[in-house]
């Protein structure tokens, strides 16, 4: 679906905008943190399994769960550019009164499984909240599950701005 891109100026200086702009920004950064130690650690672990002879019990189980946290938060990062999936090509070449319905449709959908995300994911967390990573036994798997319920969360925010931009942008 095209993205809520173009913006009234209304909503562009909004707080709420401004707010979750802010939180993406710091989101980039915290995903590129993320991927940098990923590679780091994976290139411990084969280092120590190859050079040295001696395979890190735990490197494999810890870039997983980064791997995790990249894919959930990584979507929000997606979400915010209005890089998931779509059917541009096809709203595109629909008349501008109808691409607005579609894309309010479009978010409207999009809502509704992020709320699931977030139910399911706080219910996931909460099952999870004894049990213990195999090789790192300090790490609880509600700590790696909570990215679930956190992107749903921040997911909404995002199709919450989108959609008062799409109410907020002049009607053609």
């Amino acid at each position: 679906m095209p993205s809520a891109q173009v913006t009234a100026p209304a909503v562009r200086t909004s707080a709420f905008f401004r707010t979750v702009g802010a939180i993406v920004s710091i989101l980039e950064v915290f995903c590129v943190v993320m991927m940098v130690t990923m590679a780091a650690i994976v290139l411990l672990g084969v280092f120590y399994r190859y050079v040295i002879q001696r395979a890190l019990p735990w490197y494999d189980e810890f870039a997983e769960y980064l791997l995790v946290w990249i894919t959930f938060y990584g979507s929000i990062l997606a979400a915010h550019r209005g890089a998931h999936i779509g059917f541009e090509t096809l709203v595109e070449m629909m008349p501008a009164a109808v691409q607005r319905v579609v894309m309010l449709i479009g978010e409207t959908v999009m809502l509704l499984i992020q709320v699931a995300l977030f139910v399911y994911g706080l219910r996931l967390v909460e099952a999870a909240s004894y049990d213990i990573a195999i090789s790192i036994r300090w790490v609880r798997l509600s700590w790696i599950y909570s990215a679930i319920p956190i992107g749903g969360a921040f997911m909404f925010l995002i199709s919450l701005r989108r959609i008062a931009a799409l109410w907020m942008t002049p009607r053609p």
